[in-house]
């Protein structure tokens, strides 16, 4: 999982007329832009800093951000300087606000609209704005209300309520110096972390509540630190000790197997619980001698080890009453955990639903699949002459098999690859406006193509 974050700062503004230096200049941004940095490269965040830019640069800057972005991202956009609303909406205001006030007696103009940030993030992942800007604004706002509406899996955290300060002083703010305080509590979820920041900041000042909003459709932990129990740990050595023996007796892949479903047998608990506690010392030891290893919930981390298991019903098979059996010999498989809202299936971008056709049909010795998918896409496909899959590429609306007397049998299980952007927005995030009968959907990859054909 990529953690990014951007953080910008608006402490000096340009000399404007109406606004003359130094009176929108804010001296405590330089203090906080450099605590929260310190604080987001502590917990793994990738972070870029932005010091007193102009509008053009936040968007070249957040746009360029999301470019190959993974849809499982954490991001943070960090900002400290003014803000306020007008006509409804939320803003923040660059360095360069009042010079563009001046000139277009635009506020839309001069400002940065929260909307328009969080556009910028839409389907590429998951989105913690931190604003900690006034909402009162310095006399522009007319006096409508300004909802702060939040968008799916986008949190927002602002530094105080409506048309209320974020108090500051030449050092840090009270909300920055919070999060600042609270951020390296371990294991526990943004909105949970915000929480205890309005607590820290009632204990210190008894004033200024921050608010927060949220979109997320599951728990986001921005600070995940791995730790294990003794249990765990028994599993582990137990695994560990005979391990090898499994593995030279049965074969590497029967041997894994086997170990932890006698594991789960010996310590009486299910084999996805086997599984999970082995890898929560064996991910601690390999991230105390500076390997990275993926960061995964408990909920997660099982599913994909059941998803895992049961993609061939080779081995692991299940019973009308849900009994599981590996090879045949009973098994206990434990819990399953249900899909997680971000491994459920996405319904297709309005107005982009793309049907998929196939046709196959012989001739002259070839076999030619043709297809409405768009060229430079990439597939696998299986035919009864060859032990493996073999990769081919869409070109002219079709794929062409040669040499294809002997095949009687094609099929398409396979993902879409390509690296054309354009093809990838005709596709969507995990091919989600593809549908039709020739597509399935798989809780890890997303939609994938299935396709058979006998000659």
């Amino acid at each position: 999982m990529q953690k990014r974050a951007i953080i910008f700062s608006a402490g000096e503004y340009l000399n404007s007329l109406s606004y003359p230096k130094p009176k929108l200049d804010l001296q405590g941004v330089k203090c906080d832009v450099l605590a929260i940095e310190k604080r987001l490269n502590q917990i793994g965040f990738n972070v870029i800093r932005k010091d007193n830019v102009c509008k053009s640069e936040y968007f070249s800057t957040l746009k360029k951000s999301v470019e190959n972005c993974p849809s499982d991202a954490i991001h943070i956009v960090y900002f400290s300087g003014h803000g306020g609303h007008y006509n409804g909406k939320n803003y923040i205001y660059p360095s360069d606000f009042a010079v563009r006030y001046d000139r277009t007696k635009d506020v839309d103009d001069a400002s940065i609209n929260i909307k328009d940030i969080i556009s910028v993030f839409k389907d590429k992942g998951k989105l913690i704005l931190i604003l900690d800007a006034c909402r009162n604004d310095f006399g522009v706002s007319k006096g409508y209300y300004s909802e702060m509406a939040s968008a799916e899996n986008v949190y927002i955290a602002y530094g105080t309520m409506f048309q209320s300060s974020s108090i500051a002083t030449n050092r840090m703010s009270w909300f920055t110096e919070a999060i600042c305080d609270e951020i390296l509590t371990p294991n526990i979820d943004v909105d949970s972390l915000f929480t205890q920041v309005r607590q820290n900041i009632l204990r210190k000042h008894h004033a200024q509540i921050p608010p927060s909003v949220t979109g997320l459709l599951e728990g986001v932990v921005l600070h995940s630190e791995l730790s294990y129990d003794d249990d765990d740990k028994k599993v582990y050595d137990f695994v560990q000790k005979y391990g090898d023996e499994y593995t030279d007796k049965y074969g590497y892949f029967h041997g894994d197997d086997l170990i932890f479903i006698d594991a789960s047998q010996y310590f009486d608990i299910g084999l996805l619980d086997a599984i999970w506690k082995f890898r929560k010392v064996s991910n601690k030891i390999f991230k105390n001698t500076g390997i990275s290893v993926p960061e995964l919930t408990e909920a997660k981390e099982k599913l994909v080890i059941f998803l895992g298991f049961t993609r061939s019903q080779k081995f692991f098979t299940c019973d009308e009453s849900h009994t599981w059996y590996y090879n045949g010999r009973q098994i206990r498989m434990g819990e399953i955990p249900p899909l997680p809202p971000s491994m459920q299936r996405k319904l297709p971008e309005q107005g982009k639903e793309f049907y998929v056709n196939f046709d196959a049909k012989k001739e002259e010795g070839n076999i030619i699949i043709k297809t409405n998918l768009p060229d430079q896409c990439e597939i696998f496909i299986w035919d009864n002459k060859s032990n493996f899959s073999k990769n081919f590429i869409v070109t002219g609306g079709k794929i062409t098999i040669t040499d294809a007397d002997e095949i009687k049998r094609v099929r398409i299980d396979s993902g879409i690859f390509t690296s054309n952007r354009i093809v990838q927005q005709i596709l969507g995030d995990k091919c989600r406006n593809l549908v039709g009968k020739y597509v399935k959907y798989h809780p890890i990859h997303g939609n994938q193509l299935t396709y058979l054909c006998e000659f």
